[in-house]
This record gives C-alpha cells, sequence and structure tokens, in this order.
C-alpha cells in the first residue's frame, strides 16, 4: 500500500504540459521537435493540451528537447540549464547526429554530419548499459530491412568504443552509404552482415575489410559503432 497521502499521488505529473511547452519552445520550436522525436503532430499537440504522457514517450520528448527526462516529469532539475541544454551532475550531453543509418539497401552518408547535442542521464548510460558517455552517439534509422527488431525513425544509443569481436547490431559505412545491420562471425574469416527482415538476403564480408574509426573510402566497411539500445517510435 502506498505511504502517499491519497490528495498526493498525481504531483509528480503536475506541470508537465507547461515543462514541455517551454522544452519545444527553447528546443528549436514544434517542427523541429515532431521531426527529431518521432512524435506526431497530432500527438504532440495533444500532450501539450494535458494528455498524460506514457515513459518511453517522455522520454523521446525530453532527448528531442535536449532537457532531462526528470526535469520533464517531476520539474526537479534546474530547469533553465535544463531546457538550454548544460549537463547537471545527473546527465552527460551526447551528440545526437541528425542522418538516418539505412537499414535497407543503403543511403548516401554525409561527409561531415553536424551534430546536436542531447541530455541523457549518466546513470542510465553507464549503470544500465555499461557505456561511457564520451563514447556514446545518438541517430536514427531508416528503412525496413531491420524490422522488426527496429523500425524507420527508431533512435539508436550507439557505443563507438573499439571491440574486437563483430558480434551484433552495429552502424557502418559501406561504399559511402551508413547501414545499420547484424554482424556475425562467418567461417574462414569472414563476417556475415544480416538484415532481421527476411526479405532481404545476407551478406558475406572478408573479414579484412572491417576496421573501426572514421569512413576512409576504398573497399573498407568502417565501423562506427554498436547499438546499445533503441528508442521506439509511436506510430
Amino acid at each position: 500500500m502506498s505511504n502517499f497521502p491519497a490528495e498526493k499521488k498525481n504531483w509528480e505529473v503536475s506541470g508537465v504540459p507547461e515543462r514541455l511547452r517551454d522544452a519545444v519552445d527553447k528546443g528549436g520550436g514544434y517542427n523541429t521537435i515532431v521531426k527529431r522525436s518521432g512524435v506526431s503532430p497530432s500527438s504532440l499537440n495533444e500532450y501539450l493540451k494535458g494528455r498524460v504522457l506514457r515513459i518511453d514517450t517522455a522520454a523521446r520528448l525530453a532527448f528531442a528537447c535536449g532537457v532531462s527526462l526528470q526535469w520533464l516529469i517531476f520539474g526537479t532539475d534546474d530547469a533553465e540549464s535544463a531546457v538550454s541544454g548544460a549537463a547537471n551532475d545527473d546527465t552527460s550531453l551526447i551528440d545526437y547526429y541528425d542522418v538516418a543509418a539505412s537499414a535497407g539497401f543503403g543511403m548516401s552518408c554525409p561527409d561531415t554530419p553536424q551534430p546536436e547535442k542531447v541530455s541523457i542521464s549518466r546513470h542510465f548510460l553507464r549503470s544500465e548499459l555499461g557505456l561511457n558517455p564520451s563514447g556514446t552517439i545518438m541517430l536514427q534509422v531508416s528503412g525496413d530491412s531491420m524490422e522488426p527488431t527496429m523500425r524507420a525513425g527508431d533512435k539508436l544509443i550507439v557505443d563507438t568504443e573499439r571491440r574486437q569481436l563483430l558480434d551484433g547490431i552495429h552502424v557502418m559505412v559501406a561504399s559511402g552509404t551508413l547501414l545499420v545491420k547484424r554482424l556475425s562471425a562467418g567461417m574462414h574469416g569472414t563476417v556475415r552482415i544480416i538484415s532481421d527482415n527476411d526479405r532481404y538476403p545476407t551478406q558475406e564480408a572478408e573479414i579484412s575489410r572491417f576496421r573501426w574509426g572514421e569512413p576512409d573510402g576504398g573497399d573498407a566497411i568502417t565501423i562506427i559503432g554498436r547499438v546499445a539500445y533503441r528508442l521506439q517510435a509511436m506510430s
């Protein structure tokens, strides 16, 4: 049984529409937040009017606006520093690239994408995901080749720390295209490049073609990082 008095049981959602409105305004405006978050315009309008936010939707909106989830829901962070995107003791700023890693046949990768900064819980990154904030980035998914694991519009938290094993879902650049695919060690020094959607064929490449870091062209397949977490876009 709850220890909270009955008259206080709804205290935690008080002021959410006002804080969301402030965050949207200072985070780039209505159209920008719709694009970044994947929340539909009609749904965002409802949330601004007071519709109760699901926690996963609140997290996506907080990331898109550059505020902490704690401040958006509870109002307990310093509002001005939270909305400005400044990190506090409980949050880290990570790079968000407004480019799509294609879960399909591939799309052109911009030469020098300029990241924005988004605020995310340091505890969540370190304790829940085991990630170093300085080596963590975020980007989104395009295409359907990784369905049902991930869908177009999903946001990916990507660990860019170098690893020895090429197993799991990774973001990579191949032939000038930015891709997200599942990798699995094959036989005889090869790596299988797998689409979770069985309509797309599995490919295989020599392990010598894979490298970590900045794309350098040629025949190389450059690993940007391993996908550690997915923020699902709601329809």
